[in-house]
């Protein structure tokens, strides 16, 4: 609040409502900064109040030069999602979990456990039982953090599709799986009783956060339509784009900035608080979202550059691309269905090509 030389109150002239300072006006783009680490085994262990944890066992292997990056772990923590949802899978999931935890990294206390474990006096021999009790975490808190953010992830590579043209994923959200039930964000478009009730709130003047609070309640005490009931939407989520945006924003949770020091190079930034491998997941979703661009552009090709977070067409997990043309992963199958996909097109163009030749 500003003053003037009398003591008087001097009116902002901001409009609050529209007056958005981002991290470029302010010198510099928020980061984060984190170190990822590994135990090498883990075992349950009940806690006091029942709640049964996954407690890390052995000195952990410390990534101290590179380790994972934000689009690594999304990858990593977004395809852990969508195989513990697999209604087909026979694994069970705490297994999967603590896959995850040895082969990629700890999940939980990530700056606090690297803090003790690189501290110059610490001695693992005598302060190791007390390291691993202080990193153990709930089971069900990684399912629910999890799932949360496995849903979001889900929601924003449906939106970036009804943006580029496709809707399938958009129409197909909704759909149980074995823990995480997908949340209806795009079921209102699909008859037209159900959109004239929401669109009714979007002109009372609710906020995004109260309709998605909505949507998980009916999420919860309504049955999925049959598959065979309705075929497409009623109307196109794309005309509802900015909408839908709001939505995707508001499930964003808010990050706490501070400044830090950035131990590989020295040098003092504006950085995010880490305490979770999840914190990093959604960090780097809340990028995506702001490099997505203007929304009609969301599905031009600048959007599909190196280094993008997409999804598989064939086996539906996240992947880095390697450049700008590259549409499936790279597992064997994958490449597979893809080479197929292309010679079918091509019988496809050659068949065209022939009977227009015929008909000249």
């Amino acid at each position: 609040m500003a003053y003037d030389w009398e003591g008087n109150v001097i009116p902002s002239k901001a409009d609050n409502g529209s007056d958005i300072i981002g991290f470029g006006d302010v010198g510099g783009i928020g980061q984060l900064i984190y170190h990822t680490f590994r135990f090498p085994e883990y075992e349950y262990e009940e806690a006091n109040d029942g709640v049964w944890c996954l407690k890390p066992i052995g000195m952990a292997d410390l990534d101290r030069e590179n380790g994972y990056s934000g689009k690594q772990l999304f990858e990593a923590l977004y395809n852990l999602g969508l195989h513990i949802n697999d209604l087909s899978s026979t694994e069970a999931f705490d297994q999967q979990i603590i896959e995850f935890c040895k082969t990629v990294c700890h999940p939980y206390y990530i700056d606090e456990l690297y803090a003790t474990m690189t501290h110059p006096t610490f001695d693992y021999s005598h302060e190791g039982q007390m390291l691993e009790n202080g990193a153990m975490f709930s089971v069900s808190d990684f399912m629910r953090d999890l799932g949360s953010f496995y849903n979001a992830a889900q929601f924003y590579f449906a939106f970036k599709d009804v943006c580029s043209g496709d809707g399938e994923k958009a129409f197909n959200l909704a759909q149980e799986g074995k823990f995480f039930e997908g949340l209806p964000f795009f079921e209102k478009y699909k008859n037209e009783e159900n959109f004239r009730e929401y669109k009714i709130e979007y002109d009372t003047g609710k906020t995004p956060q109260e309709i998605y609070a909505k949507m998980l309640a009916e999420a919860e005490k309504e049955e999925p339509h049959p598959r065979g009931d309705i075929t497409w939407f009623v109307e196109e989520p794309a005309d509802h784009d900015e909408e839908i945006q709001d939505i995707l924003i508001d499930i964003i949770p808010d990050f706490r900035m501070r400044l830090k020091r950035n131990p590989k190079n020295n040098q003092v930034v504006f950085a995010a608080d880490v305490n979770s491998v999840f914190d990093i997941a959604w960090y780097t979703l809340g990028r995506m979202i702001t490099d997505f661009g203007p929304l009609e552009e969301g599905g031009r090709e600048r959007d599909l550059s190196d280094g993008t977070l997409v999804t598989c067409p064939c086996c539906g997990e996240a992947f880095i691309r390697r450049n700008n043309r590259q549409q499936y992963c790279m597992k064997e199958e994958c490449q597979k269905a893809h080479n197929a996909l292309r010679q079918r097109r091509y019988r496809e163009k050659k068949k065209i090509k022939e009977t227009q030749e015929q008909n000249k």
